[in-house]
């Protein structure tokens, strides 16, 4: 009887019997199933599956319009006298070459190599991971004359020395416990740091507290690994971080998008949504919104406070940015307002500092610490100990602060340039929001511009941005964008902006047709807060 590792994924459009012909067709391919093997009848590997006997006969016929099996009245379905053919040439040479370089087993019978047919075997968590729009388009190690991606800092900032001296007081003061058990809820001596630095957010907490982790985008991993079922509704920002849906997203969740516009989350459309459904988490970026950049007013911070107590929903505050404030200082966290417990706070150190660092926090609730310490067992032990005591001795000595200042101070010049150069050339109908902070702005293409087009001369001409649906759950937002000004100077913000705004100019239609019309009006009055390119105010 053929073992096959098969479960029907009965949430996907795809038919059960498409599902196992793919799979049938990936043992022939891999050479699993030799050319000539008969397949089992369809009675019996029905029965063996768990199907109905016509989903498999579904299933060959299927494979038999393809080429991959013939079937014959009274005999049985055969594997077609081709259909190993996917079998890898490379690794049959390179059995042959080990018969020829060891004389001494050539009397032995050896078999071509067979590739392993991976795809049967994911678990249904792994074949629903969506693959980041952002991601997919990129195309690893090319280089941009202008680029304006976002995740990036400026690397002539970047703090080599300072660092190199944190390491040598690192490995003097905190040698020994680099050589002790793993601590799943972070270094304590970093974690007492940490709560105490918090109080500037207007949090207060102790060290037991705070659990340090490789970023905040583990620190996301393992939220949804405690809290998330498959099947469980996750409310997210719409638009809103990528990385958060991907995380939400791996744990099975069933991501429900909320608005955002001028004053950050739609807290009136999460209300209708919590009254509709059971919605087991909430995400959001209070302080500075992401992509958008806009911070939750204090109406609607009172309000997301009300609802998660009400009914009972844990809320993820991401306070990503939190160092990079623009001009006045940013509201205190969301935290603060926390009376239940039922806020859990994200920050990290790696956008203030650099990518690379790969040291983040989470502030919650101990019963829900702990659980996320014993998944944090479970994955990685720990978060890097030498990180953390290189950070550790960072921050002790000020040097930490004292770049912060700086950065601060840099991307406040490069704003400034950015919001300069956008103004003067981007065409008549563009919206782009005034950050609250970080590091980057979120630009709304006029009506009718080709956004495809736009991207793909940009990219022919050195510029490259993020495209908005990468911030998306359902694909929208196709005609915005994210700008970082982070690693480009003023002088090259121009010089790139320039570029792309003469793109856009030339790929803006007379007329948009009217469906295109209806959605940019629905889309762009739920977050649009930006101005024209001459300076008038757009809602």
């Amino acid at each position: 009887m053929l073992d096959l590792a098969f479960r029907p994924d009965r949430r996907l459009s795809q038919p059960v019997y498409a599902q196992l012909a793919e799979l049938l067709r990936a043992w022939i391919e891999a050479g699993r199933l030799a050319p000539g093997e008969k397949l089992p009848a369809t009675r019996d590997l029905a029965r063996g599956l768990g199907l109905a006997r016509n989903t498999v006969t579904q299933a060959y016929v299927t494979l038999g319009e393809l080429g991959f099996v013939t079937s014959h009245v009274g005999q049985g379905t055969f594997v077609a006298a081709g259909g190993s053919a996917g079998a890898s040439s490379a690794a049959q040479g390179f059995a042959r070459s080990k018969r020829r370089s060891a004389p001494a087993i050539a009397s032995l019978p050896m078999e071509p190599a067979r590739a392993f047919a991976w795809s049967g075997l994911f678990s249904l968590r792994a074949r629903d991971l969506p693959l980041p729009a952002a991601l997919r388009r990129e195309r690893p190690g090319r280089a941009f004359a202008f680029d304006f991606r976002g995740g990036q800092v400026d690397a002539g900032s970047f703090p080599a020395r300072e660092l190199a001296r944190a390491a040598v007081r690192a490995v003097r003061a905190h040698g020994p416990a680099l050589t002790t058990a793993p601590e799943p809820f972070g270094l304590p001596a970093l974690r007492e740091r940490v709560a105490r630095g918090l109080v500037a957010r207007g949090i207060a907490c102790g060290s037991e507290d705070v659990a340090i982790v490789a970023g905040a985008q583990q620190a996301l991993d393992l939220v949804a690994r405690v809290l998330i079922d498959p099947g469980d509704t996750v409310a997210i920002e719409q638009p809103g971080y990528f990385g958060a849906a991907l995380a939400f997203g791996a744990s099975g969740a069933n991501l429900v998008g909320v608005g955002v516009d001028e004053q950050g989350l739609r807290t009136d459309e999460l209300a209708r949504l919590l009254r509709a459904r059971r919605v087991k988490l909430v995400y959001a970026t209070p302080a500075v919104q992401s992509p958008t950049g806009v911070a939750l007013v204090d109406d609607r911070r009172r309000a997301l406070l009300e609802l998660a107590d009400r009914h009972q929903t844990p809320v993820v505050e991401d306070d990503y940015d939190c160092e990079l404030r623009l001009g006045s200082a940013t509201a205190p966290a969301l935290k603060t307002g926390d009376r239940a417990g039922q806020v859990i706070y994200v920050g990290t150190f790696s956008k203030a500092l650099f990518p690379g660092l790969r040291v983040g926090y989470l502030v919650a609730a101990r019963p829900l610490l702990e659980r996320v310490a014993l998944a944090h067992l479970a994955s990685d032990f720990e978060a890097s100990r030498f990180a953390q005591v290189v950070l550790l001795e960072l921050l002790a000595s000020g040097a930490f602060e004292r770049h912060v200042r700086r950065v601060r101070r840099l991307y406040a010049e490069r704003l400034g340039a950015l919001r300069t150069a956008l103004a003067g050339a981007l065409p008549a109908g563009a919206a782009v929001t005034e950050p609250a902070g970080g590091s980057s702005v979120w630009v709304k293409l006029p009506t009718g511009t080709d956004a495809d087009a736009v991207f793909a001369a940009a990219r022919d001409a050195g510029v490259a941005f993020t495209r908005g649906d990468a911030f998306s759950i359902d694909g929208a937002f196709g005609d915005c964008l994210t700008l970082s000004f982070a690693n480009l100077t003023p002088e090259r913000i121009a010089e790139g902006i320039a570029i792309l705004g003469r793109i856009v100019a030339a790929r803006v239609t007379q007329a948009a047709p009217a469906t295109s019309r209806r959605r940019a009006a629905k889309e762009g009055g739920a977050w649009t807060v930006g101005r024209s390119s001459s300076g008038s105010r757009r809602s």
